[in-house]
């Protein structure tokens, strides 16, 4: 089903571990516990599995993580059948596309028409001391050696 995420906090006993409120319509709100890539932000409509739902790993129920209440799960991709691929990030669906809070994701939508695929968090470059090391080695006038 179909939620919008009303309130994004860090889980206050884990690192890279994040708590949502999402509304599934109805004036209706869950806690969610969920980890993986922070892509997810207020305001985001993400897939929702609420407990009872029957996901292809089984049934979801209300859980407890590290102390907090997970009434749910923010599902990726692969969790909902449409793409193995793509396991470790909440989907994001397309706010344009006129989706609603509590509405059903039917498994034969054609699911690259609502999914904002183009939404990826940057990557980062990071230097290494191959990066580094070659523009500051004639510097010390001492030949560059590899780690």
């Amino acid at each position: 089903m179909v939620g919008k995420v009303v309130k994004v906090r860090p889980h206050p006993r884990g690192e890279r571990i994040w708590l949502a409120d999402v509304d599934i319509g109805a004036d209706y709100q869950l806690q969610i516990v969920w980890g993986g890539l922070p892509v997810v932000e207020e305001g985001s409509l993400v897939p929702v599995a609420p407990p009872g739902a029957r996901l292809p790993d089984g049934k979801m129920r209300r859980r407890r993580y590290r102390g907090e209440i997970s009434e749910g799960m923010l599902c990726s991709l692969a969790e909902l059948g449409w793409d193995p691929s793509v396991t470790d990030r909440v989907a994001l669906l397309d706010n344009s596309m006129g989706l609603r809070p509590g509405e059903s994701l039917k498994p034969d939508v054609d699911w690259k028409s609502i999914v904002m695929l183009e939404d990826k968090p940057p990557m980062v470059d990071v230097p290494t001391s191959n990066s580094v090391v070659p523009p500051i080695a004639p510097l010390w006038r001492k030949p560059r050696r590899s780690p």
